[in-house]
């Protein structure tokens, strides 16, 4: 091949921010080169979205919605009782119900520099304490509410601390980010 006729380092550029793909050792002529960017260049290669990045990820989760809660679920399956411990006189020990795997803290690790994924830290939150929140409670009966309620469990607070909700809740928002090429490391630990 010519190499006056290969493709310039602008094409090969232009191609590469289409496609992601590293063009600068491959064998292509310049009107290879300018094909392919007519042709990959198109709206239809790779169909861009007009929603934000938050409005995305609000889409992301109602979409996932049924396998976060068949996830979040598990942890009502799970009862305990604690009770004062023993040198608390027995006729002034208290007993309280406790649903779930454990009160715990999670949150995400990414670098601090990545505007994109504290975009999303920041708007899963307010999801995660807004709309889907309120999907979750739907799920529910008034009755069932209120058993954990006067049962001292409220749903809204086991689905704020409960370990195995929030790790449910956070994957799917990791996965989200992944889909975006955004790496975002989930941490929990029991509280």
């Amino acid at each position: 091949m010519n190499t006056e006729n290969t493709a310039t380092p602008r094409q090969r550029w232009a191609l590469f921010c289409i496609t992601k793909k590293d063009y600068r050792n491959e064998i292509l002529s310049k009107e290879e080169a300018a094909r392919l960017i007519k042709e990959l260049g198109t709206p239809d290669y790779k169909k861009k979205s007009n929603k934000s990045l938050s409005a995305e990820l609000l889409d992301y989760l109602k979409e996932h919605f049924d396998e976060m809660f068949a996830g979040a679920v598990k942890s009502l399956s799970v009862k305990s009782i604690l009770e004062d411990d023993d040198h608390v006189p027995a006729d002034k020990k208290k007993r309280y119900a406790f649903i779930g795997f454990g009160c715990a803290i999670t949150y995400f690790k990414y670098r601090k520099n990545n505007k994109r994924a504290e975009e999303i830290n920041k708007a899963q939150s307010k999801f995660r304490f807004g709309e889907i929140e309120k999907m979750f409670l739907s799920k529910f009966t008034a009755k069932e509410r209120n058993y954990y309620k006067n049962i001292g469990c409220p749903l809204e607070a086991i689905w704020t601390q409960d370990q195995n909700m929030q790790l449910s809740y956070y994957h799917t928002v990791r996965e989200f980010a992944k889909s975006k090429g955004i790496e975002m490391e989930v941490i929990s630990r029991l509280d």
